[in-house]
């Protein structure tokens, strides 16, 4: 069954439901705050997006979902509230609101001390080993897919959209199945490149791979500052280059936590920990070491703070898939020789140890230091889909970066400005190499590893994370009297037409909202004839999209007919059907969001 995308202003109503605000969007749903009766919960509509696989199948997968929340019952695990179906014919679940915060965000706003964040992945483990007890898998946990509930700082685990249960119906079209490719388990990848010419091969999820995606959520959250930013990260489940350690990273990070972090990001799977109740009861005698060491924040503050305003970074995309991964699903290199995809992979890898050891700066022939990791650096593939239908509003998400590409300079992200006074470096790190030396380095060893692999091009094509304007926040909420996560219809650029059309990343637009629009439907006042100044850019897997390819549109200048312009926020993201020579394939209208900084 083909389900519509649904964009649903505050207003609307589910079934009874009456829509507060956009909570998220994900591959197989749309997540709305839903009202009745005085009840809060999370409705979570059923849609499907070409970019997730398991074509037709998204009530399926909804009833699915629906079925392995049924057979769980536990306080850190997410409750369904019940069923139903839309007006529209799609299938919804009435779940939990917890109103909260995700791993990454929390990290970020609390500053949490490496006992604390023990305590939380202890109760996370328990809660798995209790799922994996009942023959439940999640198969996509990831720091977006975990909350910290703000009214009493329990972890709940959220989005069952990807589990699977024992005897479940396979609905997976691939020989993986679906999930967040920085977070699966080396010997996926592994297992598509020994059955890449076997159609009906499926790869079998174990417990083994729910323990490493678990190890990259706390690797993570104890070696990266602000995993909330969107900037290229080292990849930990690349064969190619063994995981770096945390404590290498992060002197803050106490020794016994780092080997336990290893163990379970370790590419053998025979390495980690036996299932989830062992892991939990590690993390339980860690976090009862009497050591002072655990009971520092895992990052000094200061690393934390919300920069407010820097300069936009130079971002030279890098197009350029894996060669591991481009071999996994069988592709071959299109119009280049297999020496030069050879020479490529060769150079990669080299570049990858240069820049490993300028990074952590080690010099050549000296033992192990501890040091800060400022930047990294990961390649993911993605390949979008022919044909697909034109695209509906979906919602940034804080999920970390799974990407290989250039570094970027120190970019805004989500949360609050901490005030505290910086504190000096702490003893034993060696001094970091500057951002913008990493970034050159970066930029000009990766480029070259791009022409070789892929040509891609040079331009600023990516957007980097941003704060609102001067005077945007007045200006929306006094002036305009729009709200947060308000959203109008835009036709992104009135100068191209209101089709699929090809955009130019890094190219000013001029959006406006086109005639004919139910203004009553739109929550922000946007009449007919509103012009949006901006500028255009593309975002990828590669460079942190999660949900596939996208037209992002970062509008800061508005002006309403007969008024004056002013400074506002708005952001648009449009799913891109192609990307070619700095050009961008998209429909050229869709919902545009009032926000505060994006992500």
């Amino acid at each position: 069954m083909n389900v519509t995308l649904l964009d649903l202003p505050p207003g609307s109503l589910i079934d009874g439901w009456q829509v507060a605000k956009a909570l998220g969007a994900g591959g197989f749903a749309r997540v709305f705050l839903g009202e009745k009766n005085g009840r809060h919960r999370a409705i979570k509509l059923a849609q499907h997006r070409e970019a997730s696989g398991d074509t037709k199948q998204t009530h399926a997968r909804t009833l699915r979902e629906l079925t392995v929340l049924l057979m769980l019952d536990h306080p850190n695990i997410v409750r369904p509230q019940g069923h139903g179906l839309a007006e529209s014919g799609n299938l919804y679940l009435a779940l939990d609101y917890v109103d909260g915060w995700t791993l990454a965000q929390w990290v970020e706003r609390k500053h949490p001390t490496v006992r604390e964040v023990l305590g939380v992945f202890e109760k996370l483990a328990g809660a798995l080993a209790y799922m994996h007890h009942r023959g439940v898998l999640h198969r996509d946990l990831k720091l977006s897919n975990v909350l910290i509930r703000k009214s009493d700082g329990e972890p709940v685990i959220i989005d069952f959209s990807c589990a699977t249960y024992a005897l479940a119906e396979d609905l997976t079209d691939g020989g993986l199945p679906p999930g967040t490719d920085r977070y699966r388990a080396p010997e996926q990848f592994k297992f598509l490149c020994e059955h890449r010419d076997e159609h009906r091969a499926r790869y079998a999820f174990q417990v083994a791979d729910e323990i490493f995606a678990v190890g990259v959520m706390l690797h993570e959250l104890l070696t990266d500052p602000r995993p909330t930013e969107l900037r290229p990260r080292f990849d930990l489940n690349n064969a190619a280059l063994p995981p770096p350690s945390p404590r290498l990273a992060n002197a803050r990070v106490p020794e016994a936590v780092s080997d336990l972090i290893e163990s379970m990001v370790a590419l053998d799977p025979k390495r980690r920990p036996v299932d989830a109740e062992a892991l939990r009861r590690e993390l339980a005698e860690l976090r009862a070491e009497p050591s002072a060491e655990y009971d520092v924040p895992g990052h000094p503050p200061s690393e934390q703070r919300r920069v407010e305003s820097v300069p936009e970074a130079l971002a030279i995309p890098i197009g350029a898939p894996s060669l591991t991964r481009r071999v996994a699903r069988g592709a071959r290199p299109r119009g280049r020789s297999q020496w030069m995809m050879a020479l490529a992979g060769t150079v990669a890898f080299v570049v990858a140890a240069l820049l490993w050891r300028s990074w952590v700066g080690v010099p050549w022939g000296l033992g192990e230091q501890r040091v800060a990791l400022d930047e990294r650096s990961s390649i993911s593939t993605h390949s979008t889909p022919p044909n697909a239908p034109p695209p509906a509003m979906s919602v940034p998400s804080d999920s970390p970066v799974a990407a290989r590409g250039p570094a970027t300079a120190a970019v805004p992200k989500e949360g609050p400005t901490v005030k505290t006074p910086s504190e000096a470096p702490s003893p034993g790190r060696t001094s970091r190499m500057s951002k913008t030396a990493v970034a050159a380095v970066e930029c000009a060893s990766l480029s070259l590893v791009a022409a070789l692999a892929a040509g891609c091009p040079g331009a600023q094509i990516r957007p980097e994370s941003f704060s609102c304007p001067a005077g945007a926040e007045e200006a929306m909420l006094k002036q305009l009297h729009w709200d947060y996560n308000d959203v109008f219809t835009i036709q992104m650029d009135d100068r191209l037409p209101a089709d699929t059309v090809w955009f130019t990343a890094g190219d000013e637009v001029v959006g406006v909202v086109p005639k004919g629009i139910d203004v009553d439907r739109q929550i922000a006042v946007a009449p007919a004839g509103t012009r949006f100044y901006g500028k255009a850019y593309y975002l990828s897997e590669k460079m942190g999209r999660a949900d596939g390819p996208a037209l992002v549109v970062r509008y800061d200048r508005v002006k309403l007919p007969g008024q004056d312009e002013y400074p506002v926020c708005v952001v648009v993201e449009a799913k891109a059907y192609g990307f070619k020579d700095g050009k961008v394939k998209a429909y050229n209208r869709a919902g545009g969001w009032v926000v505060d900084r994006w992500p």
